[in-house]
Parts: C-alpha cells; sequence; structure tokens
C-alpha cells in the first residue's frame, strides 16, 4: 500500500475545517459557475459563522486537505463516510464493481504497477435529498485502468461525485459515463499525470430530458513529459434540460512533449435546452499541442431527408442519428467490459 498518498487523505475534521473556511458554493467561484448552486442545502456542521465568501486558493505548503478548494471533495469525508481501502497488487487482472450503500461514500484504491483493472460504478438506492460520493485512485506504473458507468436514470434530487486520479509512468486510465438522470448533478474529476507517457482519456454521454441538469468539472495537470490527456463530451439534450462542462488542463513546467485534446459536442432536441462549456488551457512550456472545440446544433437536416426519403419513419429516422451520435462516443475504446457495457445500455 501506498502509505503517503493514505496519509495525504483529509480526515473528518480536517474537511469540516476547510469546509468551514471555503464557504458554501457560490457562482462566483469558477468552480460552480454553471451549477444552480442555490439547490445546496447547507451542512449542518457548517454552522453559521462559515467564510463569507469562498477561497479559491491555498499556499503551496499547505497540506492536501487544506489545498483542497472543491466542496464536493470533502462532502463525503465531512459527513463521516468510512473509508473503503483496496489495494490491488502489481500485475493482477481484476474486475469490480463499487457501490455505496449510503448517502456518503468514500473509496480509496491503491492500484499496483502492471496492473490491469475494470470498475464499474454502480448507484446506490438511497432516496435522501442529496447523496455524495469520493474516489481516491493511485494508479502505478504501467497500469492498465477503466472506469465506467451506464445506470439507469436516478430521480435522487442531488447527486455529486468526485474522482481524484494519480498515474504514475505509463499509467493509462480511461473514464466513460453515460447520464440519463433526471434531477442535479455534478461529476467532478481531478487527474494528476505525474509520470512521463502516462495517459488519461475522458469520454461522458449525456441522455437527458426534462428538467434535468448535469454538469461536469474536469481538471487534467499535466505534471510530466509526453503525457497525453482526451476529453470527447457529447450531450443530447430536450425538454428544458442543462448542461454544463468545465474542462481545465494544466501543462506545467519542462512537461515537453504533452498533448491534450478536448472536444465537446451538443444536439438539442427542444428550444428550451442549454448547453454551457467553459475550455480553460494553461501552458507554462512551448513545446506541447493542445486543442480544444466546441459545436452545438440541431439533428443533421440533410441526413433527415436521406433516411425519410426512403421510406423511413421520421421518428425512427430521429433514433437512428441520435443513436448513431452517442454510439460514436465510446467507439475508440478497446474492447473491453467496459465498451460492451457502454454500448449496449445504448
Amino acid at each position: 500500500m501506498n502509505a503517503e498518498f493514505i496519509q495525504n487523505l483529509p480526515t473528518a475534521e480536517q474537511a469540516i475545517a476547510r469546509l468551514r473556511e471555503l464557504g458554501m458554493p457560490r457562482r462566483n467561484n469558477e468552480l460552480w459557475s454553471f451549477f444552480p448552486v442555490a439547490k445546496i442545502p447547507t451542512p449542518e456542521f457548517m454552522g453559521t459563522d462559515f467564510a463569507a465568501a469562498p477561497i479559491e486558493n491555498a499556499s503551496p505548503t499547505a497540506s492536501p486537505a487544506i489545498q483542497e478548494t472543491d466542496f464536493a471533495a470533502l462532502l463525503p469525508i465531512a459527513n463521516q463516510a468510512r473509508p473503503m481501502i483496496r489495494e490491488i497488487m502489481p500485475g493482477a487482472a481484476e474486475m469490480a464493481m463499487l457501490k455505496s450503500n449510503n448517502d456518503f461514500g468514500h473509496t480509496v484504491l491503491d492500484i499496483g504497477k502492471g496492473a490491469k483493472v475494470s470498475l464499474e460504478i454502480l448507484d446506490n438506492k438511497v432516496t435522501h435529498d442529496i447523496a455524495a460520493e469520493r474516489f481516491d485512485i493511485n494508479v502505478g506504473e504501467n497500469a492498465d485502468v477503466e472506469i465506467f458507468f451506464a445506470n439507469p436514470a436516478c430521480d435522487l434530487p442531488l447527486r455529486f461525485r468526485h474522482f481524484n486520479i494519480n498515474q504514475a509512468a505509463g499509467a493509462n486510465v480511461r473514464f466513460s459515463s453515460i447520464c440519463r438522470d433526471t434531477a442535479i448533478g455534478r461529476v467532478s474529476v481531478e487527474c494528476h499525470l505525474k509520470g512521463e507517457g502516462a495517459n488519461f482519456d475522458y469520454r461522458s454521454l449525456h441522455v437527458l430530458d426534462g428538467e434535468a441538469s448535469q454538469h461536469s468539472r474536469l481538471t487534467i495537470y499535466h505534471e510530466a513529459p509526453r503525457t497525453t490527456s482526451t476529453q470527447l463530451a457529447r450531450n443530447l439534450l430536450s425538454g428544458s434540460a442543462r448542461v454544463s462542462y468545465d474542462g481545465s488542463v494544466i501543462v506545467g513546467y519542462d512537461c515537453t512533449g504533452v498533448n491534450s485534446s478536448q472536444l465537446v459536442n451538443t444536439i438539442l432536441l427542444s428550444e428550451d435546452a442549454s448547453v454551457s462549456v467553459k475550455p480553460v488551457l494553461k501552458i507554462y512550456h512551448d513545446d506541447v499541442e493542445c486543442t480544444h472545440g466546441n459545436t452545438v446544433g440541431e439533428l443533421d437536416a440533410e441526413q433527415m431527408f436521406y433516411l425519410v426519403s426512403r421510406g423511413i419513419p421520421k421518428k425512427a429516422a430521429q433514433e437512428m442519428l441520435m443513436r448513431s451520435f452517442a454510439q460514436e462516443t465510446f467507439l475508440p475504446l478497446p474492447d473491453s467490459p467496459a465498451k460492451k457495457r457502454l454500448m449496449s445500455s445504448l
């Protein structure tokens, strides 16, 4: 077990102290720019004298608990979530399904060098006003890890999921998800590419209707040379559904040969659906290739005309185009339990 990794996790007392210092999320905090923060209930442990305004920065010499700035990352620990700690030995091959048995869950995984691991995240069945989960995942050299979830639509009023991922040299992590939830949710990922040749691949699909409000926040730190990252987010939105995507890529000094791409594609199926996208690139080295893009539109009229003119009913033609758009999100994945699960759910 990586002792330093475990020791750096905050305690409940540290998490509560930090949350009281940060204050409740506000729209003027860049971490929560698009989120309906008024829907977040104030935890009892916050009291009434917490910080009047959010604090976004901490001293670089502070402990990891003090450096944490994301309310959602600290919430499960502050609520006394009992951590499920698991070590996966070097070279092991494992498949696992992870499911929290409470409103607040905390999973800690230390994945050994060269291990091959498939992790599916299942929804818990709580019916309370809020649920929050945190996953701390340390990935050893040359390990290959896939993390995915494609759960049935959930009407839990408010759900947070936060992932903190550290990758050593040559480690490969694929993070893939499908969301059909009908209420409010936020997935946040903080990925640190700490070793040369580490790769992080992120793919998400939101298929939303009604009043659904789903939000993604990614921060990818390239902290070593020749690291790579890919972000592909696709959205199919109808009704009054809303999605936001806030993705940051930070390339450190002396990190030559970094390659990073970010692309968000959205199809709006109604006039009231909306999407907000905020790409951020912070690059402190010249020899890198970093790109970002964003497209928003409707189903392709020419493709619709082609299908309908050949006798396919309009509704069936729309479903064919939407299914194709969705499947393209995950087609590049290698054959694996994740790809099989994701594709079958479409």
